[in-house]
């Protein structure tokens, strides 16, 4: 397929990418497409920064969100190959301190199965990532919380994606590179070996074309907010922590594939003057993606999804949520395809990749808003149908706004089924029985409950200038629902599950003193977690 053929499809696709960005609430958006050595496209849309009217472009840095979970996984490849673990070792050999409480995580747990998201463990994103995408534990703080983490799915049973994993795969790259950090030992291994001179891990930089964060409200507006915290030094960071651009990804990107394809082909872990290593490892399958029967390959990889097209893709994005099934990328194809594919979301970014290592081809896609759906996946959809020239595209404009309006449709629907499972004319003790903080087990992260006026009060970790006012909802169970506009205008990830919106107190004894409450905070555990109402034995910052 000749490169100048591709282009032009491409770019007769400025409009609709224009059309999906203005129906989904996404000010500005970088896309970039090569294929071996070549880049074919590059371009920009929209506004990096909306108020200053500057238009984006493929220099322009973007957060990555989990876009970034690949350089730590590639990170500990490279330490692999320089013998400082095996991708057998246990964690807990490495990170002392990792000691979950079942016994078959903390002695056998490794690396691979942090990295493929194959623990079984729960995800519990909500008492990490608060309001304005800031930091509500402390990097110390990763490994408590990882060690005791609800079993959510028999180890190494199948696909359950985990943030905490990446903690603590940071917390290895850490320990063993002889680095000051994980992202100077990123710097040096990855970034500088590659030219990528504008991809950084700090919030903190001189280099100017920075992409200005936004949250979509339900009409589309961009609504400006904070940059997210994720950075070197701050939890998360081996997770969410780089920042980088569509010039920078695709320089990455092709080394990676061509890495992957060398060392196949010399059955080795190394390529001379290429710094990625054990390439192959970090691409092929590790556990399938889902359980349920499918005719082509899903599975999960180290940072990576891989899909054998035709077939779905985007299960780690917002997408699924807001539409009844995801389109089949590749319909109509003469033979299937291999697409090796990530995406990334936090609560002003999204983010898309896809690779056709058969074709050494790679579509990215950056944004710069938490829109009305997943931006970025759709845009990125869009191109890679292209790159396949598929003979039966899918409509992913209309897509666009089926998802933007079954997102914004599903916030009234919380109050609204909430109401309608309510029991009606139940009581609520005096309120300072319930007021006091409230801590999870290992100490480090607590609710803050407060009688205020004549209403409780709820607050995170102390923020008081982050309070929600809570309502009776039946006998014990108060509510804190939020409009999708005063979550976007919070600038809080958009949680959809009614459940995660009340709080249960309980008590142990027969009087009316409250000890415990419990809160649904986690999706994939919906027996929900129980916060004891006790004095901090830490102390707990404020603000980090």
């Amino acid at each position: 397929m000749k490169e100048g053929a591709l282009a032009t499809r491409l770019k007769a696709l400025s409009s609709t990418i224009e059309e999906i960005c203005k129906v989904s609430g996404c000010p500005g958006v970088s896309i970039g497409v090569i294929r071996g050595k070549t880049v074919v496209h590059v371009q920009g849309f929209g506004y990096r920064d909306v108020e200053r009217k500057l238009p984006p472009d493929e220099h322009t840095i973007y957060y990555l969100a989990s876009l970034s979970k690949t350089f730590t996984a590639s990170m500990v490849a490279n330490l692999v190959e320089k013998g400082r673990l095996s991708w057998t070792t246990p964690i807990s050999q490495i990170v002392p301190k990792s000691r979950h409480w079942d016994a078959t995580i903390r002695e056998e747990a490794n690396i691979v199965d942090y990295l493929s998201h194959r623990t079984g463990l729960a995800p519990k994103n909500n008492i990490w990532n608060q309001e304005f995408a800031q930091a509500s534990l402390r990097r110390e703080d990763a490994v408590d919380v990882a060690n005791y983490l609800e079993k959510a799915a028999p180890f190494r049973s199948q696909h359950k994606y985990n943030n905490w994993g990446y903690a603590l795969a940071d917390e290895v790259v850490t320990a063993l590179a002889e680095e000051s950090s994980w992202g100077t030992a990123l710097a040096k291994a990855i970034f500088e070996p590659l030219g990528m001179k504008r991809t950084i891990t700090s919030r903190e930089t001189t280099l100017d074309n920075r992409a200005e964060p936004y949250f979509a409200l339900s009409d589309g507006t961009p609504y400006h907010l904070p940059r997210p915290f994720p950075e070197d030094g701050k939890i998360m960071q081996g997770a969410v922590g780089v920042q980088s651009s569509v010039h920078d990804l695709l320089l990455y990107y092709r080394a990676l594939m061509e890495a992957a394809a060398a060392q196949t082909e010399h059955h080795s872990t190394s390529t001379q003057g290429n710094p990625l290593v054990q390439a192959e490892m970090l691409l092929k399958a590790h556990i399938p993606l889902s359980n349920e029967p499918s005719e082509h390959e899903k599975s999960y990889a180290l940072g990576w999804a891989r899909t054998v097209l035709p077939a779905s893709t985007g299960v780690i994005g917002l997408n699924p949520t807001y539409v009844p099934e995801m389109p089949i990328i590749g319909k109509g194809l003469e033979k299937p395809e291999l697409c090796i594919w990530h995406q990334g979301s936090n609560n002003t970014f999204l983010s898309a990749v896809f690779l056709l290592p058969g074709s050494q081809t790679a579509v990215v896609v950056l944004t710069n808003a938490l829109a009305n759906n997943d931006a970025a996946d759709w845009i990125g959809q869009l191109l890679i149908e292209a790159v396949l020239d598929n003979p039966e595209p899918n409509d992913y404009l209309e897509l666009a706004r089926v998802s933007a309006k079954n997102s914004t449709a599903r916030w009234p629907k919380i109050k609204t089924d909430l109401e309608r499972e309510r029991i009606p004319s139940t009581s609520a003790k005096p309120l300072e029985c319930y007021t006091g903080k409230y801590y999870n087990q290992p100490k480090n992260f607590y609710l803050d409950i407060e009688h205020t006026g004549d209403n409780l009060t709820l607050c995170f970790q102390g923020n008081h200038e982050q309070r929600y006012v809570l309502e009776h909802y039946q006998d014990d169970t108060f509510s804190w629902v939020l409009t999708r506009d005063e979550n976007a205008r919070r600038g809080r990830f958009p949680v959809t599950w009614r459940a995660f919106y009340l709080l249960k107190f309980q008590s142990q004894t027969a009087s009316d003193q409250i000890n415990d409450l419990l809160w649904e905070n986690d999706g994939a555990w919906p027996a929900g977690e129980i916060f004891s109402k006790e004095p901090s034995k830490t102390t707990i910052p404020t603000q980090l």
